[in-house]
């Protein structure tokens, strides 16, 4: 137990110093700038289990999706990035870049389908996404799922470049224990927000309340944390934080209804 514990603080000192390694200002991503920090996707800012329950235990990530989707359940949450190392909650701001999640999860467990409305500013602008899962999780083969972000193309490439913005992808989660606590890995391919490359993540449970992860998201490599407020505040309500390219820093809250059903 000490010497999980000692694992455990070391992870977390790490991360909380890579927050304080610059505070310098820098401008905004260039490309899918609204997809960078939050994915307000499956994992994005909160977790979903093996059986596609929405909330604090399972798969978590902060920009990758992970394959496991939510077959119920509501989820409501929003994040905010500021472009240097600082945690910034705002909603607005030349240096802030909010992300809003609103999303509901229908199926049956193995077989979800995750909907999503992301609002990306103060002034709504949204963005339409969808995961479906087409395998589930057995002990010989990772969950595998499907998805597009921005469905619509609802928002901008770049700076003169409008639109563009319809990424399909294809994920797969697979679970280990690790050390009594459960490891979650995924991997997936995507287009568009994901550069047509690669990404991927590890999630690992360090204790019960908290989650630890480390990623790449296409673009960046990014690691975040998540603490369980449940006894606090009102089951499966989640605060996480993290770095983006490991020096813009994220910091959002989400709260999952896991029992409604559709």
């Amino acid at each position: 137990m000490r010497a999980k514990s000692a694992i455990t603080m070391v992870v977390c000192l790490a991360l909380v110093a890579m927050t304080v390694a610059t505070v310098a200002a820098q401008q905004e991503f260039n490309r899918y700038a609204e997809f960078r920090y939050t994915s307000a996707l499956p994992g994005g800012g909160f977790g979903v289990t093996p059986d596609g329950v929405p909330g604090f235990d399972g798969a978590m990530q902060l920009n990758v999706p992970v394959a496991y989707t939510p077959h119920r359940g509501a989820v409501l949450g929003y994040s905010s990035a500021s472009f240097d190392s600082s945690f910034k909650f705002d909603t607005e701001g030349s240096e802030i870049n909010g992300t809003g999640i609103i999303g509901i999860g229908i199926g049956k467990p193995g077989y979800g389908m995750f909907l999503v409305e992301m609002p990306t500013s103060k002034e709504w602008e949204p963005a339409q996404s969808i995961q479906q899962q087409i395998m589930p999780e057995t002990d010989k083969q990772p969950a595998v799922a499907v998805g597009m972000q921005d469905i619509f193309e609802n928002r901008d490439e770049g700076i003169g470049q409008p639109h563009n913005t319809d990424s399909p992808y294809i994920v797969a989660t697979k679970q280990w224990d690790g050390a009594g606590q459960p490891v979650f890995l995924t991997l997936g391919y995507g287009k568009g927000r994901f550069d047509a490359s690669f990404f991927g993540g590890v999630c690992w449970r360090a204790m019960d309340r908290l989650t630890v992860s480390a990623e790449f998201d296409g673009f960046n490599p990014n690691a975040s944390i998540a603490y369980d407020l449940s006894d606090v505040l009102v089951d499966d309500t989640m605060l996480y934080a993290g770095m983006v390219n490991l020096d813009r820093a994220v910091i959002g809250m989400t709260y999952v209804y896991s029992d409604l059903e559709l």
